[in-house]
């Protein structure tokens, strides 16, 4: 059975996630092939994709609006989650527990309710972070950019590396505990699931996501060097569904659109001839890193105890 990010209309509460077990194993091995994925850079470039494609989504779009730092703090934010999915990535057992653990509390924090109708809910309806189905889409979001990434820059998948890779995220998905009924069967259903949800009237119905949308793929702050942001801006809008594009009312500019032709054309014809990226370096960094998670927290506290105490003067 799978799910569609259609709602249906029904008075029963949305499906939660599970709670996660503590005596669960990484369900990725050291030969994972996504692992082999993650480790690709190119597959980073899809980051603003993938966003988009969240926020599109209207209460995605409202828990990003009340919630999300992405804009006063940008890199602080893109830090906790790289760092985070790394770790989920390529850490033991007990590294990707504790990441997936980290993940669920900073959910906890994030529910709250529609200022405005958006699609098919009025104003008023709640949401949460812990709604299974939001997650699943969220998590089909990343299936799909990193998949486009990997085979358009880097090589097309075999039906065997597709079989693999769709498992692998599969597994990933009910570690962090999305139900398995919340999860297409295999591959092929997972592309019935994503052409019924693009083809559907939910995703872009909502002023909010649009909004934010184009302030993700058009950011603007000054520690964020705009080439950077116009690298993910054009290969996004370059790879986005036509449909979304048009619901999200994304378009380019002239320049924009001959400099987004022209680096992907490049990335087609030279990033495959570069050396293969290893999960060597990226677990380096995990075995590195693993000391000092925590830390960050750990220092929060203490400074809020002390300002409690007044023994720390406030920035």
């Amino acid at each position: 059975m799978t799910t569609s990010a259609t709602p249906e209309p029904s008075d029963a509460p949305p499906p939660v996630l599970g709670a996660l077990d503590p005596t669960a194993d990484s369900p990725l091995g050291r030969d994972s092939f996504l692992r082999r994925v993650v480790a690709e850079p190119v597959t980073a470039l899809m980051i603003q994709r993938a966003l988009v494609m969240d926020v599109a989504h209207p209460l995605v779009a409202a828990g990003v609006e009340d919630h999300s730092s992405f804009r006063s703090h940008p890199w602080r934010r893109a830090w906790v989650t790289v760092d985070a999915a790394l770790r989920l990535v390529f850490g033991d057992t007990p590294t990707a527990r504790g990441a997936a653990r980290q993940i669920y509390a900073t959910h906890d924090h994030i529910n709250g309710s529609l200022s405005e109708r958006a699609g098919p809910w009025g104003p008023g309806t709640g949401y949460t972070a812990h709604d299974a189905g939001l997650l699943t889409w969220v998590w089909a979001t990343l299936v799909d950019s990193a998949e486009v990434a990997y085979t358009r820059w880097v090589a097309p998948f075999t039906a065997v590396e597709a079989d693999d890779y769709y498992a692998d995220m599969v597994a990933f998905a009910r570690f962090m505990g999305i139900p398995a009924v919340s999860l297409p069967a295999d591959r092929h259903a997972f592309a019935g699931y994503l052409e019924a949800t693009l083809a559907g009237d939910l995703l872009g119905d909502g002023e909010e996501g649009r909004t934010l949308a184009h302030q993700i793929l058009w950011f603007s702050h000054r520690r964020v060097p705009p080439a950077i942001v116009r690298v993910g801006r054009v290969l996004a809008v370059a790879t986005l569904d036509p449909r979304l594009r048009r619901r999200m009312a994304l378009t380019l500019d002239a320049d924009d659109e001959r400099y987004g032709l022209r680096l992907d054309a490049r990335l087609r014809t030279y990033y495959p001839r570069l050396p293969r990226a290893r999960a060597g370096l990226p677990m380096l960094y995990v075995r590195l890193r693993r000391p000092t998670v925590g830390w960050g927290g750990h220092a929060r506290t203490v400074r809020r105890r002390l300002l409690g105490a007044g023994t720390v003067r406030p920035r």
